[in-house]
């Protein structure tokens, strides 16, 4: 007799009934059955060929959303088991392992029932099975049953259970398995809560074709939809959301859709058509017809229906392509009806009763080249692990930084990496990042022995580790955060490396605000930098570029002629006077030398929100040429960025403004790759990284990319984990196995 534990992703994806089958196959007998940790137990006993041919087929046919981490197999005395069952789901909770599915996109199977009038789940908006539906924001407890899901809210009826007791049925133990009898009703109500009479569907389908603003009840959350032609109405929800200028997703009917305004590579399609189905980052194409108050950039965010609801609403619509942005206004993603009646901008409610455990955003991608670059890791990823070969023996949670926070949870060789969290501006998003700590340490019953962080000293997030640390008694480590950024590159590749790290603020080790980085991932020495520039204002120097211009121009008479007819004269005088006393922080980021040509090429005049102006420019460089061809300017291992910036200005108006905004950023790009090439043949190494949230600048990406390969090395990207800050908790938890002397 042979016990074997499958560890992975094989809980709530139909993997019992496959290992049943393939017992009944072979004439085994035995059992098999969920852990609490997330794994599955098999027990089997038969003749020794069976048994060989049973573990063949088990690692070569098993479900195609099952993932295996480990398959661990001992012999044991026969049982004298009579036949082959599937049996109730054990207790392992004293072992910290974990893997359940994520939420996944609905299959085509139960689109082609949704959608035959002769199938009992015909128009029904909650059609699922083992193959798809929701599984993270509705489970509460490992492990994955359903009395333990906001599905045991809903009495099954006498079909819904058949199927769900049948194991050759494609929804045996489908743990989402509903229908119109049994299952979650959908209400289309006014903000007053009042019911709206009729098929909720249709009526839903008609008020955003007349350009009302509906919210939809998903999986994870609610969304906010409008007709994505309708700038009357879009107009509206960027007033009531306070949203001026970021861009808005949209949702298309099918990808032919997606076709006739973006462009779409093989790779982007995909990904657009995977289980994940994340907002994917596409370029507009020449045909583009959406309203332009969906996103002034040159690139849309774009996602195909995942749920039956989706589907069956745009087989009503006449638009074929909707916003669909979060519910919120500054918080986390709303979840409640209540919440969303505050929303004073919302028309209509469209919801459905059953309860959302976890909230869960949609996930972001973008193809740079020919990988995938994840931006926001959320529905669809969360909460699977990344494996990795480093060991950590001892628990640790990383909390991340400011803005786009995740947190992760380390163990032994998996980081746990909670959904999007968002930026910590508000106390509802410090609620849920509490919550959503205590969600995770419970599930995976883990108890965090070290806690790390970002090592700026005035973060807010610092009194959540404080009181985390207090609670676990748990000791500190501090990791600066582009050694963060880095590590998450060390995860994609263990070869020594030199990291180019480049964003917009991150807290030096030497009180200066760093951003455009190179680091040696061997002690992580800063080996070379961009130049260092005044900055005055602070947080304010970010939100408004010309402080920046006036601080790196400052002595440029025509610069200050120029800024005194756009700007306060005041203000540019006492940034100008603050320069010459020497009296500022210093800084290094990429973020605000971009801002700053932006601000120059009079393509933003502020940021509006979090990279407007490095994504503006990028936007306006995308069709244009470096006719500037300027030699980067080195000195002591230090890129000059003044120099392209007095390169820029001079050049205004002789050059067109998209070569340009081009030749900034090869610039940049060809001034970091030489910094990196140098150096990396100065220490032997192969590999060059690129991290940061400038990684996802497909320009510089791109330059980078050319430059390091033509020279015979090796070009290294985030690939598992976002480049930018939504994977800064990921580098942290690595970063803090391999430096658990750096305690505070």
């Amino acid at each position: 007799m042979l016990r074997i534990i499958v560890e992975g992703r094989v809980q709530g994806i139909g993997f019992r009934p496959f290992v049943y089958k393939i017992a009944k196959e072979n004439n085994l007998n035995g059992y098999v059955r969920n852990m609490s940790n997330g794994t599955v137990e098999i027990v089997i006993e038969g003749d020794e060929s069976n048994i060989k041919n049973f573990i063949m087929a088990l690692k070569d046919k098993s479900p195609k959303l099952s993932v295996y981490n480990a398959i661990k197999i001992e012999e044991l005395q026969d049982h004298g088991f009579d036949k082959f069952s599937i049996i109730e789901s054990g207790d392992s909770s004293s072992s910290k392992e974990f893997s359940i599915a994520p939420d996944l996109s609905i299959c085509d199977e139960c689109i082609k029932e949704m959608f035959n009038a002769s199938n009992r789940r015909y128009a029904y908006f909650f059609i699922t099975c083992t193959n798809c539906g929701p599984r993270f924001t509705m489970i509460e407890a490992l492990p994955y049953d359903r009395i333990r899901t906001s599905m045991n809210e809903f009495a099954m009826c006498k079909e819904c259970y058949k199927e769900y007791s049948d194991v050759y049925d494609r929804r045996f133990h489908a743990e989402s398995i509903a229908c119109k009898e049994c299952g979650p009703k959908l209400t289309l109500m006014g903000r007053d809560g009042k019911i709206i009479d009729g098929d909720p569907i249709v009526n839903t389908a008609e008020l955003i074709d007349k350009g009302y603003i509906i919210a939809i009840k998903g999986i994870g959350g609610f969304h906010i939809a409008v007709s994505a032609i309708d700038s009357s109405a879009i107009a509206r929800l960027r007033k009531g959301k306070d949203r001026d200028a970021k861009p808005f997703a949209v949702m298309a009917k099918d990808v032919n859709t997606i076709k006739e305004f973006a462009i779409v590579n093989e790779l982007e399609e995909e990904v657009l058509t995977s289980y994940i189905k994340p907002i994917v980052i596409l370029r507009k194409s020449e045909s583009y017809y959406l309203s332009p108050l969906i996103s002034e950039l040159h690139t849309v965010g774009v996602m195909l229906p995942y749920t039956g609801l989706h589907y069956l609403l745009f087989d009503k619509l006449r638009s074929k392509v909707i916003v669909m942005t979060s519910a919120n206004l500054y918080g986390p993603i709303m979840i409640d009806e209540d919440s969303v009646r505050k929303l004073y901008f919302v028309d209509y409610i469209l919801s459905h009763n059953r309860r959302i455990v976890n909230r869960c955003d949609d996930s972001v991608v973008k193809v740079n080249d020919d990988y995938v670059s994840i931006i926001r890791r959320s529905r669809g990823y969360t909460p699977l692990p990344i494996e990795v070969n480093e060991y950590a023996e001892e628990p640790i949670l990383a909390i991340g930084a400011h803005m786009n926070l995740t947190v992760s949870l380390y163990y032994k060789n998996k980081i746990f990496v909670s959904q999007h969290i968002g930026d910590m501006d508000n106390i509802e998003n410090y609620m849920n990042l509490n919550d959503t700590i205590r969600y995770m340490c419970n599930i995976l019953n883990i108890k965090p022995k070290i806690i790390a962080c970002d090592m700026h000293p005035s973060l807010p997030t610092n009194r959540v580790v404080d009181d985390f640390a207090r609670e676990f008694s748990a000791r500190i480590v501090k990791v600066q955060h582009h050694n963060a950024h880095l590590s998450t590159l060390m995860l994609e590749s263990e070869e020594e490396m030199i990291g180019i790290i480049c964003d917009g603020v991150g807290y030096g080790y030497d009180g200066n605000i760093w951003g455009g980085e190179i680091i040696l991932s061997d002690g992580f020495k800063r080996i070379a930098h961009l130049s260092e520039q005044p900055m005055i204002g602070g947080d304010l120097a970010t939100i408004y570029p010309y402080r920046m211009v006036a601080s790196i121009l400052y002595d440029v008479p025509e610069v200050y002629e120029y800024l005194s007819k756009r700007c306060n004269a005041k203000e540019i005088d006492m940034i100008i006077s603050k320069v010459r006393r020497g009296s500022y922080i210093k800084t290094s980021s990429m973020g605000r030398v971009l801002d700053t040509a932006a601000y120059i090429l009079e393509i933003v005049e502020k940021n509006r929100y979090e990279g407007e102006a490095a994504m503006m420019l990028e936007a306006v460089a995308i069709n244009g040429n470096d006719l500037l061809r300027l030699e980067p300017k080195i000195d002591d291992n230090k890129l000059d960025t003044r120099y392209i910036l007095e390169q820029v200005f001079y050049n205004k108006g002789r050059i067109a403004r998209k070569d340009l905004a081009y030749s900034v950023h090869s610039y940049l790009a060809r001034g970091l790759s030489y910094l990196a090439i140098f150096h990396a043949k100065q220490y032997g190494i192969e590999r060059i990284g690129f991290s940061g949230g400038v990684a996802y600048n497909s320009i510089i990406t791109t330059i980078l990319k050319r430059e390091i390969e033509k020279r015979g090395l090796s070009m290294i990207y985030n690939t598992r984990v976002p480049a930018g800050d939504a994977g800064l908790s990921i580098g942290q938890a690595y970063y803090a196995n391999n430096n658990k002397h750096l305690l505070f």
